[in-house]
């Protein structure tokens, strides 16, 4: 099975990307406001982040035996990516005391970080 390099390569400049963008606003939030508004922040991204980082991980390992095989690894990549976000959210909501509103602007702020960062990436290549 092998690895699609490019695409690996692609999810892993837009994920450190993210990881540097959800860091620096903690740390403004952190500081400047109090400490469970960046604990809000970084939970937030997070929670976006690294259901994307697994999917995207799992489907660069795409088969070139058939355009179905590669379809259906695409759609259980999206649906691990589901299932571990609704896990989080859920683990989230119930043991760690958060700012909801600034969760939401985080989880928010990096689905559309992702879009505007896979727009370049891949334009770019």
């Amino acid at each position: 099975m092998a690895v699609d390099v490019r695409w690996l390569k692609n999810t892993l400049v837009i994920f450190f990307s993210q990881i540097v963008i959800i860091g620096f606003f903690s740390f403004f939030f952190y500081f400047t406001k109090d400490k469970i508004t960046g604990i809000s922040v970084i939970t937030g991204g997070l929670t976006y982040c690294v259901p994307t980082l697994f999917a995207g991980i799992f489907m660069s390992r795409a088969s070139d035996k058939s355009a179905p095989l590669a379809l259906s690894k695409a759609y259980l990549g999206e649906l691990y990516k589901i299932i571990i976000t609704i896990s989080l959210f859920i683990y989230i909501f119930k043991n760690i005391p958060i700012e909801i509103s600034m969760f939401l602007i985080a989880y928010g702020a990096m689905f559309v970080m992702q879009s505007v960062m896979s727009f370049i990436v891949n334009k770019s290549n």
